[in-house]
């Protein structure tokens, strides 16, 4: 007889009373209790209230109720990993094929019982180990897939990190090579030390702001419309602006900042923006084709004053405008008329983010 190492506590289902006595004495050994009940609510309650290992039905005697205890059983037990329950009949009898159902014919032989009832026992602890290893298997998955998307969010981050530190230096090496010919421009271009102060403040303050942008926009690209409402806060009641929505690159903000903070200058000096002057500024910027070339111009028009008369050589401002000309260098973007100046800035496709 196969003796499991714990012992189990057994339902036996069984309309002959005389016989109850005699399953203790076959499974002795096997099980630590064996309660025996006749077909019934009884017997049901039993087995619904679970803690058996296994449940023995016995069809004859009265078929009818052992029958609807079987019925019943089958109803309450786990397809899968429920306790067995063993039918004791002449022939084997109609169920559901995913219930846990054994079949003993009868008559049978007390050892068959005891081992029959082991071996299924023994397979339902092993069916629930399984089980149980599975869930551990399954969640130590889960867990490792969510490290592992973990790790690789975090190398996002960090290479996204890198790349805006990298980003972040460049533009700061930049910054410093830009003040420092700023400042050489400023300082030997013949002005007096209050006057060239003055101007080299004003020129490292919109570095400042145009490194505001581009830090805030985050590489996404600055809105020409920003950088042109900053450069002109001071003067914007006389000045219009118009265009369609443009981003620039970072690579070319502060230039282009520079350009316009230094026709404004202008323009508040000797132009149509002065104290004493009645004149406006329109700043409009369209996009062009130009055979396989596609670009972006910036017009700067000066109207109601007389604009003076061209220098004889191009300071650092005009100089900065001028570099806007596009593929034609120094040419003549900017010009001296009648009614004022008048200036031309081009920015190349390469230098326009999308969207």
């Amino acid at each position: 007889m196969s003796v499991l190492e714990d012992p189990i506590d057994i339902l036996i289902v069984d309309a002959v009373g005389e016989r109850h006595a005699s399953y203790r004495d076959m499974l002795a050994g096997t099980a630590r209790r064996v309660v025996a009940r006749a077909p019934g609510a009884d017997a049901r309650q039993l087995y619904r209230d679970g803690g058996f290992a296994a449940a023995l039905v016995r069809l004859d005697g009265a078929p009818g109720g052992a029958r609807a205890d079987l019925a019943a059983m089958l109803a309450l037990c786990d397809a899968a990993f429920g306790p067995p329950v063993i039918v004791i009949a002449d022939e084997i009898p109609v169920g559901a094929p995913s219930t846990p159902l054994e079949y003993l014919p009868a008559p049978f032989v007390s050892e068959l019982l005891a081992n029959r009832i082991s071996c299924l026992v023994a397979r339902g602890r092993l069916k629930s180990e399984l089980a149980r290893r599975d869930v551990l298997v399954s969640d130590l998955v889960e867990k490792v897939e969510r490290a592992t998307a973990a790790a690789a969010e975090e190398r996002r981050t960090s290479e996204t990190l890198r790349e805006r530190l990298s980003e972040q230096i460049h533009r700061s090496k930049n910054l410093l090579a830009i003040m420092q010919s700023i400042a050489q421009r400023t300082m030997s271009e013949g002005r007096e030390i209050s006057e060239a102060r003055d101007v080299l403040l004003g020129r490292l303050r919109t570095l400042g702001r145009a490194h505001h942008l581009v830090s805030e926009a985050g590489g996404k690209g600055i809105a020409l419309a920003d950088v042109v409402e900053a450069e002109l806060a001071d003067v914007h009641h006389r000045v219009a602006t118009s265009g369609p929505k443009v981003r620039l690159s970072a690579s070319v903000v502060q230039t282009f900042a520079l350009a316009i903070h230094e026709l404004a200058v202008n323009a508040q000096k000797h132009g149509a923006l002065g104290p004493d002057a009645e004149g406006s500024v329109a700043v409009g910027w369209t996009f062009f084709e130009c055979g396989a070339d596609r670009y972006l111009e910036v017009a700067w028009t000066e109207r109601g004053i007389a604009a003076p008369e061209a220098p004889p050589r191009y300071g650092f401002g005009l100089t900065l405008v001028a570099s806007f000309a596009g593929g034609s260098g120094l040419a003549p973007n900017v010009t001296f008329d009648a009614d004022g100046l008048r200036c031309r800035m081009r920015l190349s496709e390469d230098v326009i983010v999308a969207g």
